[in-house]
């Protein structure tokens, strides 16, 4: 079938001829409002947030700020938990980046405020955007001070439990044992450890830095293994010893 003029309508836009040929299959109105209805790949469009200048779109800004927003606050979140930071470098470091992250934030106020003053200048806002862009600017002003007390923070020495496998292999052993825990042998090998406790249970801290209890199957000839979320050498030993005891007591329940 060829094509025939009755198969083209044509309109004039902005005095150039445009021949649709075809019924519209592009909607840039349904695709700006995904940006609202779908968060699953927030974290993909944070990853190619700025890959090139000039070429981010409104996708890539939302969903980032939305992810961002999302993963701070469960920084928050489990920083509140007692072992999330092993030593106090981690928390010299922590706060180094919780001050650069407000330097960003206010940096994310005052690009508002630049965009909404740009949008204004091409005719795209009603009225003049004077007081947002006010209120923006104060809201980076107070980040900035905000933050300046982090400067200030000094932390005590550490001392808590030395990042070596002897101290490791010694402080799980207390602590599981502080639980109503007890270990019967341990056993190290070149790609694992292992706690035996009884009854054909077992810790394992694998080489691959993960930490599995095994349960015996059957006759004991084989096991199964269960982890519990933890994937760290150098996690803290009543970290592990925690872990380990929920993992126990949900097994008996």
């Amino acid at each position: 079938m060829t094509e025939t003029e009755t198969d083209v309508e044509t309109e004039i836009v902005s005095g150039v001829p445009v021949h649709y040929r075809d019924e519209h299959v592009l909607s840039p109105e349904k695709d700006h409002e995904q940006i609202y209805d779908e968060d699953r790949h927030d974290n993909e469009h944070l990853e190619g947030l700025g890959r090139t200048p000039g070429a981010t779109t409104a996708l890539y800004a939302v969903a980032s700020a939305r992810y961002l927003a999302e993963k701070t606050g469960m920084l928050g979140d489990v920083l509140r938990e007692p072992y999330t930071l092993r030593t106090t470098r981690d928390v010299e470091a922590t706060v180094a980046a919780l001050g650069q992250h407000i330097e960003a934030l206010a940096g994310v106020a005052e690009g508002l405020g630049v965009w909404l003053d740009g949008a204004h200048q091409r005719g795209e806002l009603e009225e003049e955007p004077a007081a947002a862009r006010a209120e923006l600017g104060k809201t980076a002003d107070l980040l900035r001070r905000a933050g300046m007390p982090l400067r200030e923070v000094t932390l005590p020495a550490d001392r808590s439990p030395a990042l070596d496998m002897e101290t490791l292999i010694a402080g799980v052993i207390e602590q599981l044992r502080a639980r109503g825990i007890e270990v019967t042998e341990v056993n190290v090998f070149d790609s694992q450890t292992v706690w035996e406790l009884g009854e054909g249970r077992h810790l394992m801290l694998s080489s691959e830095e993960s930490w599995d209890l095994g349960f015996p199957r059957g006759n004991g000839e084989s096991w199964e293994p269960v982890r519990f979320g933890l994937s760290c050498w150098y996690a803290h030993p009543a970290q592990v010893a925690d872990l380990v005891a929920k993992k126990l007591a949900e097994r008996q329940a």
